[in-house]
């Protein structure tokens, strides 16, 4: 059974597609004006470390908060392979509480981030 498609293929013309109608017949070129509207822009690509550091301006207290769980954490199995189980006992609570700090950081960052974009 051959269709119009694979008789066009045989003979090495391409499908012919002018018969079916243009989807896009009528509709502008640009969008319409529209008073007091203006056509977002996306802003150019920023790279990771101009980034990691507009971040770290805009909320200091994450990243310092992600260095003190990871000393924390660092230095709590450090002491626990020396065989120091008290002091690795102590280190796994502080690491716990700074994770906290960096979670109330990242919560307060946020709930900054979104009344100042409401001004």
């Amino acid at each position: 059974m051959a269709d119009r498609n694979s008789k066009d293929a045989a003979s090495g013309d391409a499908y012919d597609d002018s018969s079916l109608p243009n989807p896009y017949a009528g509709l502008p070129q640009q969008p319409p004006h529209i008073e007091g509207f203006q056509v977002w822009r996306a802003p150019a690509q920023e790279g990771f470390g101009e980034k990691f550091k507009r971040k770290t301006m805009e909320n200091p207290a994450v990243p310092i908060g992600c260095a003190l769980t990871a000393g924390a954490l660092i230095y709590g199995i450090s002491t626990f392979s020396s065989g120091n189980r008290r002091r690795s006992q102590t280190m796994m609570r502080a690491r716990v509480v700074f994770q906290g700090f960096t979670l109330a950081a990242i919560l307060v960052g946020v709930a900054w981030n979104g009344i100042k974009s409401k001004k």
